[in-house]
């Protein structure tokens, strides 16, 4: 039995056509949605696990504040993680650095 060999070339819509057009919008589209759905699932995971803790993976955190920043912790015996978001480490230092330069100032009065 011999065998026949079989080629296979894709045919792409020639530039300005109208398929090339519609090709191009259907590209576009699907790219737009493969992108929403990235975003949906990332939103969706994040609500469901808002209030696990990154570190043992339980839902145990509770919020408290820190002045104006709003920290979490893990109340897990075994863990008891801190929680901090972009930025509040930073604005917790700012405002103890405040409280040093505010106690000082105030101590001065004094001497």
């Amino acid at each position: 039995m011999a065998r026949k060999t079989v080629s296979v070339s894709l045919v792409q819509p020639k530039k300005g056509s109208e398929d090339a057009y519609f090709a191009e919008q259907d590209k576009k589209k699907i790219e737009r949605l493969r992108a929403d759905s990235g975003k949906d699932a990332d939103k969706k995971y994040r609500e469901e696990h808002k209030y696990h803790c990154f570190r043992c993976g339980t839902p145990s955190l509770a919020e408290f504040d820190e002045g104006s920043v709003k920290v979490d912790i893990c109340i897990n015996k075994d863990c008891g993680a801190l929680h901090l978001d972009p930025g509040e480490l930073q604005e917790i230092l700012d405002n103890q650095q405040s409280i040093k330069k505010t106690r000082s100032a105030f101590l001065s009065l004094f001497k």
